[in-house]
């Protein structure tokens, strides 16, 4: 900016966009190539983050640090029964977890 008297100054800010992490509640991992992962948009932008995701009975079936890698609907290299699952994303930044259920169909 430079006034009238010819005097100038600059000056310059940084903006950070959060971008809101949304899980779907459904995939179908059944190797057809439509819909096969659990794709989480904007995961991938917390690198620090975690996902658990648990069966019925409380047992962690899925763990990820950072999301580089979505999930296939598998658990230790077997597929899991459709049905659903629950999961707690950790954002690692001061936020609250972002929680819920994703059902698999296949």
């Amino acid at each position: 900016m430079t006034t009238a008297l010819g005097c100038s100054a600059q000056a310059s800010e940084t903006i950070n966009v959060i971008s809101t992490v949304t899980a779907p509640n459904t995939f179908t991992p059944n190797g057809d190539g439509i819909n096969d992962l659990w794709q989480i948009p904007h995961l991938s932008d917390y690198t620090n983050s975690s996902l658990k995701i648990y069966n019925r009975l409380g047992i962690i079936i899925y763990e990820s640090k950072g999301y580089t890698v979505p999930w296939n609907g598998t658990a230790n290299g077997s597929n899991v029964p459709a049905g659903a699952y629950y999961y707690i994303i950790d954002l690692k930044d001061g936020s609250k977890p972002v929680t819920g259920e994703v059902t698999i169909i296949r």
